[in-house]
């Protein structure tokens, strides 16, 4: 905020009376002349601000949040929404085109968890494409600046572990984690699977992080986990595959609830010695299909060899 006022108190903001006229003071401390009578200052203060807006970094969130996520997929929505608060609270005041690629360093420097803190930056240079397609602002800061190191996760999941766990898990989970394990699916498009998709020829999939379409053909271990979904179970049909016992299609979090159950229980008996995220079986698919790029649906062989591709390597020593 600005100090307060001495002389002229009526004055708009950002309005100031030197030598005789009235002058607008904008953010980079340069002084626009209004004209000499208070009835030319507010003509042209009005006009001034219809063609330089007051847009602060909280306005283009906002409209972010109201055109563009509507697009995206519902888990990806959700955590964008979450990006976007913690986003508003360190950049919301802030004028989009002051924002330098320093002032984000500071920010990702600041932030506790540096895979957090890329993910929240890609949102970030999302958004300031947006702005720039918008004609907010000129250029993207994001642009110029470097992602933090990662490390990509190597847990894989051994054989002996994973029918450790699908032996004690429910029905429903233990039919969502043989399709993990065939098709590579993620856990969002698994829990999504209605029956309609399952038809004559497999199981037709539109993945809702990259909109690959797919389709799995039936084998005997596809059709087994599809049976073994169908069994479950349950108080009322549904038109999902994977339900709770009430018939309900599981919600992500409720999912994840049951599956860290599932974990506890797994760890407690010594079933387990390390636990492993459902994620990992979608790594555990790609690791062990000849193709998985394609089973995966991916565009570039380099995601599917660096994240993907866990199952370690068997080598003839040199004799």
């Amino acid at each position: 905020m600005g100090r307060r006022r001495k002389h002229d108190k009526g004055l708009p903001q950002r309005v100031y009376r030197s030598h005789g006229a009235y002058y607008f003071v904008d953010e980079d401390q340069k002084w626009i002349r209004l004209g000499k009578t208070e009835a030319e200052m507010y003509a042209e203060l009005a006009k001034l601000r219809l063609e330089r807006p007051a847009v602060t970094m909280a306005d283009i969130f906002a409209r972010y949040a109201g055109e563009v996520l509507p697009q995206k997929a519902v888990r990806t929505r959700k955590d964008n929404e979450r990006e976007l608060a913690i986003l508003g609270k360190a950049f919301g005041h802030m004028t989009p085109s002051k924002i330098t690629p320093q002032q984000i360093y500071q920010y990702m420097d600041a932030r506790a968890a540096p895979v957090r803190a890329n993910r929240e930056k890609a949102l970030l240079s999302h958004v300031f494409r947006y702005a720039v397609r918008w004609g907010l602002v000129a250029d993207n800061p994001c642009r110029l600046v470097s992602r933090n190191a990662e490390k990509p996760r190597t847990r894989y999941v051994e054989d002996h572990e994973y029918e450790s766990v699908h032996a004690l898990a429910p029905e429903p989970i233990r039919a969502a984690m043989q399709i993990a394990v065939l098709t590579g699916m993620r856990q969002a498009d698994i829990l999504a699977l209605t029956l309609q998709q399952c038809r004559d020829d497999g199981i037709h999939v539109q993945q809702s992080k990259t909109g690959k379409r797919q389709i799995f053909e039936w084998t005997e271990g596809l059709k087994a986990a599809y049976n073994l979904a169908r069994a479950t179970p349950r108080r009322i049909e549904s038109m999902y595959l994977i339900v709770t016992r009430e018939g309900l299609k599981f919600s992500s979090s409720g999912f994840q609830t049951a599956w860290q159950r599932l974990m506890a229980k797994c760890l407690t008996s010594g079933a387990l010695a390390e636990r492993f995220n459902f994620h990992d079986l979608r790594a555990k698919a790609g690791s062990e299909h000849t193709d998985a790029m394609r089973l995966l649906g991916h565009q570039s062989p380099t995601t599917t060899r660096r994240v993907y591709e866990r199952k370690p390597d068997k080598v003839k020593p040199i004799r």
